[in-house]
């Protein structure tokens, strides 16, 4: 690592966050080639690819068959075709369900591991990396490329970036560094993704929720007005319906625990304490917090306490929904 980059080993809220370059090994890149990509995409993703424009990333899922989400990501155009980012635990299996009916179209998925995923967040980033590139994406165009390197604008909880690079062009990017910034690992960008509400699925929690369960709907990854694509009847039926049972929420403990994904939430009603959900994610955080990421069922009071089944720490909100 360059000499004015300072090893950093605790996470922190956007809100706490000083100039940090976050190293995203929890996270992979897969790039979809060929001239059906689209179409094909089209017919596999929760989004309406017709409207996505070259300057736009976003949130999506490919759902089984049963319209249960094999995995959340971030879909945006890419060299000579598209690109998403997911979690890594999910990526292998993915893209076997994905390309799964791909024998007569003309598509290629391909996991990336020439690439290095990195995020940049905290105070003072933008004017960092306006040091390192000519332009750098904003609200009005998120994705730019620009020397082999591509970058991604989030607004979300608080404005952050997410870079793409080869091997060599990072090596050369970490070189131009004159300033002293921080470096972290995974679990900070876990905390953001947290934090701004992005469902976070790993293997294990995989073929588990429909999108409106972990508030895709609210988040703008789902088009009810595209055509067929898998899980979409039973998708569409939830949301006509109105029928949905669950929401994404953030809570957070003043304690830190090590819970497994896919634990139950336990809720405190009249003393006694009832299963009321399942944890997706969690990150501890500063000052000894742990923040975790779960689907409740909505008849739940969000004012309530709450617990990880098998843990005696208390839980309660610090949002009052997730987005």
């Amino acid at each position: 690592m360059s000499s004015f980059i300072l090893l950093q080993d605790v996470i922190y809220l956007s809100n706490q966050l000083s100039l940090t370059m976050i190293l995203l090994k929890e996270w992979s890149l897969v790039y979809v080639s060929g001239v059906d990509s689209k179409k094909y995409l089209q017919n596999q993703l929760t989004i309406d690819m017709n409207m996505l424009l070259k300057t736009q990333h976003t949130l999506c899922a490919h759902c089984n068959i049963n319209g249960k989400v094999w995995s959340t990501m971030r879909l945006f155009h890419y060299q000579k075709g598209y690109a998403y980012i997911q979690r890594k635990t999910i990526s292998k299996i993915q893209i076997k369900e994905i390309q799964k009916y791909s024998i007569f179209s003309k598509i290629q998925f391909h996991e990336l591991n020439n690439i290095v995923l990195i995020g940049f967040a905290g105070f003072e980033t933008k004017s960092f990396l306006l040091t390192m590139f000519i332009k750098i994406p904003n609200k009005n165009c998120p994705v730019i490329h620009q020397n082999n390197i591509t970058l991604l604008w989030y607004s979300e909880p608080s404005e952050r970036f997410l870079l793409i690079f080869s091997v060599l062009e990072f090596e050369l990017f970490k070189n131009k560094i004159n300033k002293k910034i921080f470096f972290n690992n995974s679990k900070q960008w876990l905390s953001l993704e947290i934090e701004a509400g992005f469902p976070v699925i790993d293997a294990i929690c995989s073929k588990k929720f429909t999108p409106q369960a972990i508030n895709l709907d609210l988040l703008n990854a789902i088009n009810f007005n595209k055509g067929c694509y898998y899980g979409q009847e039973i998708i569409a039926r939830i949301f006509f319906k109105n029928s949905n049972k669950y929401f994404l929420y953030s809570l957070i403990s003043m304690e830190n625990i090590f819970p497994k994904i896919g634990s139950c939430i336990e809720v405190q009603i009249n003393k006694k304490w009832l299963k009321i959900g399942v944890l997706l994610s969690f990150v501890n955080i500063k000052y000894d917090k742990t923040y975790i990421q779960v689907v409740l069922d909505k008849s739940v009071n969000i004012d309530s306490s709450f617990r990880v089944y098998g843990f005696k720490n208390i839980f309660f909100k610090r949002n009052k929904v997730c987005i």
